[in-house]
């Protein structure tokens, strides 16, 4: 690894740059006169390791020499999303999420560490208080921990990117809002060396970002852009020009961090409905550049005018906005590319990393362009693949830290490295009191395979009013990082539009949303005309034309789709399940969106999941947990109000009618809204 100052450094000493406080020294020991007796820190496969993120998408993980045991992602368990932990409870959550992982971590060989020989804090100069900088004290209440070190915040990004990827050298963007060492750092990998290249000073993703925080369709909020466009001067007013004239204004949008952090995603799908505008597209190019030199700079009133026009002009700037991203990244990467060419450095690969490597769209771009693998002939002079991890975003930091130490010479898969069920417990309990049978009593995959497939299983059952069902499949260990992989996972046939909408109204989330659909390996080149592997759901390729006649909705309102490709060695029993699928539909193919209501993150116990079904359970059939199979329409839940008959609209306004106030209750909180909302979204007659 290199410092930012480009000086060369030894490996180990860089990836675990500045010790936390130091402890007694290990030296050689004779014993007897003769031979030697190595330190422990020197014996790899028992270093036992601990690493946390404390900023937000906070995280623990520990490791037994390079191979990652589990990782616990706080939002999982608080039930908040993007976590971020708040001060008035910063000692006692850290605690409680140690505890977890002290109870419920599962290691390859036996029982998991209390002991670790290091400690590691990802970011330490980020978001810093006084009870921040007591984490180790919390940690040891816990665990004992010998040392503590400290790792930059792209460092850790690069590092869990490279080491986790099949290649032996690459180029490594790692580029996202902000860390204590920059927002856009660009590394080299070859075999176990990492080298900085380069610090830029670009901030995309803020950039990126506040054009989301402007659009409705983005932030849910119609009244902000609303109001600040009242206070602009209408086309016809002779203040008009003059506006537009000043061509820059200081105008920010302020939301809070956890609505912020989703703005991102929403956006790159909204942008998929409209095709750029060029007007838009120029003055975002410009915002986007400008942002490089001008820290915090001004936004162009030419797109704000444009967004108060209409929502078609404002899906216009949304795609302009993404496709100004791309083509931002993209001419740069093809230049670091070259650049090291002219060093006569040759790369096997490409690597994408931070928060903004979840952009399937640029990554696609960069796929296509700058790589051989669409290539009908090996070509030698471009990288063969691009590749981005399980986690790009800051919930992979630990990870990181972790090989900064021991970095791995075998490659470990990542993506199902989560906890099972925090109250796994009470599952069978549960199940027995529902009527549940287990799924292999049922014909394991092959049943669920016909339920979903609207085949005679699923005919003959006598409350089925769809042609084919929404699944929801429970299993495993949970997945590690923000995509749902099939173990905590929502599950369709995309044979129409409509299912695709109604997945959207299950989540209660926009309607633009993408569906995701999950494809064997199999049926990957039928799909796109080429075997796009993306086992992260990391890419976004162009479906065929015939297929998106025949399956609709598999697709994006662009065509594309931001698939998990799904071969037996990825998942097996996900595979066999696909397979199992194609045998009913002519498609190895189903929709999989991650198992979750809008605004919260992927549910990881059975009260959660339960409660969640039995708020849309007029929409869902089935919840497969691991092997239990349950009925939903065995669901006798007493405690939860919801609504199973039309109500007179005249009703709708008196707080205590049903489906006037549409009631999921848990601990006394509200938590879906009124039946005006959900009436619209089909699930609340009146």
């Amino acid at each position: 690894m290199r410092s930012s100052n480009g000086t060369a450094i030894s490996s180990k000493v860089s990836r675990a740059a500045r010790h936390w406080r130091t402890t007694s020294s290990h030296s050689f020991k004779r014993d007897g006169g003769y031979g030697v007796k190595w330190p422990k820190e020197l014996t790899r496969d028992v270093h036992a390791t601990i690493a946390v993120h404390k900023g937000h998408d906070a995280h623990i993980a520990i490791a037994i020499g390079s191979r990652i045991q589990c990782v616990l992602e706080l939002e999982r368990f608080f039930g908040r999303r993007y976590f971020f932990p708040k001060i008035d409870y910063f000692g006692e959550d850290w605690q409680r999420a140690a505890e977890l992982v002290k109870k419920g971590c599962e290691c390859e060989f036996g029982p998991c560490p209390t002991e670790f020989d290091t400690g590691l804090i990802v970011d330490f100069g980020m978001y810093e208080n006084l009870r921040a900088t007591q984490m180790p004290k919390i940690i040891e209440r816990v665990f004992s921990v010998k040392t503590w070190r400290n790792v930059n915040h792209h460092e850790s990004h690069a590092l869990m990117a490279y080491y986790s990827s099949p290649f032996r050298s690459s180029l490594i963007l790692s580029f996202d809002g902000g860390g204590n060492d920059g927002t856009w750092n660009v590394f080299v990998g070859q075999g176990l060396e990492v080298y900085r290249v380069a610090r830029e000073r670009i901030n995309l993703a803020k950039s990126y970002t506040r054009v989301g925080s402007f659009l409705p369709a983005v932030t849910g909020s119609k009244l902000s852009l609303e109001k600040l466009c009242s206070l602009l001067p209408s086309e016809g007013d002779p203040d008009y020009q003059d506006m537009l004239d000043s061509n820059w204004t200081g105008t920010f949008m302020n939301w809070p961090l956890e609505k912020y952090e989703g703005f991102a995603g929403k956006l790159m799908g909204y942008s998929g409905i409209k095709a750029p505008s060029a007007e838009a597209s120029e003055w975002l190019r410009q915002f986007y550049h400008r942002g490089v030199e001008v820290p915090d700079s001004q936004f162009p009133i030419h797109v704000i005018a444009q967004m108060c026009k209409s929502e078609e002009e404002r899906q216009a700037v949304a795609a302009s906005a993404q496709d100004e991203f791309t083509k931002f990244v993209q001419p740069r990467v093809a230049q670091y590319l070259l650049d090291l060419k002219g060093q006569s450095v040759n790369v096997e690969g490409i690597v994408l990393v931070g928060g903004c490597a979840l952009n399937v769209v640029t990554n696609q771009a960069i796929r296509e362009t700058l790589t051989s693998f669409t290539s009908e002939m090996p070509d030698s002079t471009k990288p063969k693949d691009v590749y981005v991890p399980p986690a790009p975003n800051d919930s992979g930091l630990a990870i990181g830290a972790i090989w900064s130490l021991y970095p791995p010479t075998v490659r470990q898969p990542l993506q199902y490295l989560g906890f099972r069920l925090f109250d796994a417990e009470i599952l069978e309990d549960e199940a027995r009191k529902r009527g549940a049978r287990k799924l292999s009593d049922l014909g394991g995959v092959e049943y669920l395979a016909e339920l979903l497939a609207g085949g005679p299983a699923w005919q003959k059952e006598p409350r089925s009013k769809t042609p084919k069902p929404v699944i929801a499949v429970v299993r495993g260990r949970q997945e590690f990082g923000p995509r749902a992989l099939g173990h905590r996972s929502l599950l369709a046939f995309p044979d129409s539009e409509e299912m695709r909408d109604r997945m959207n109204r299950i989540k209660f989330r926009q309607w633009y949303r993408p569906a995701a659909p999950m494809i064997a390996d199999e049926a990957l080149e039928y799909v796109f005309g080429h075997k796009f592997g993306s086992v992260y759901m990391e890419f976004a390729p162009l479906v065929r034309e015939e297929v998106r006649q025949r399956f609709p909705g598999l697709s994006h309102f662009d065509g594309t789709a931001r698939h998990q490709s799904v071969g037996k060695e990825d998942e097996p029993w996900v595979h066999a399940l696909l397979l199992a699928v194609g045998k009913w539909t002519g498609l190895a193919a189903l929709i999989n969106t991650s198992f979750n209501s809008k605004g919260k993150p992927i549910t990881n116990t059975v009260t959660r999941q339960q409660f969640f079904h039995s708020c849309v359970s007029k929409a869902l059939f089935q919840l497969v947990f691991s092997l239990w199979c349950i009925l939903l329409f065995h669901f006798p839940f007493g405690v939860f109000s919801i609504c199973h008959r039309p109500v007179a609209r005249s009703l709708v306004s008196k707080r205590l009618a049903k489906c006037s106030q549409f009631f999921c209750l848990k601990q006394g909180r509200r938590e879906f809204g009124d039946a005006r909302y959900l009436g619209r979204l089909g699930l609340c007659s009146h």
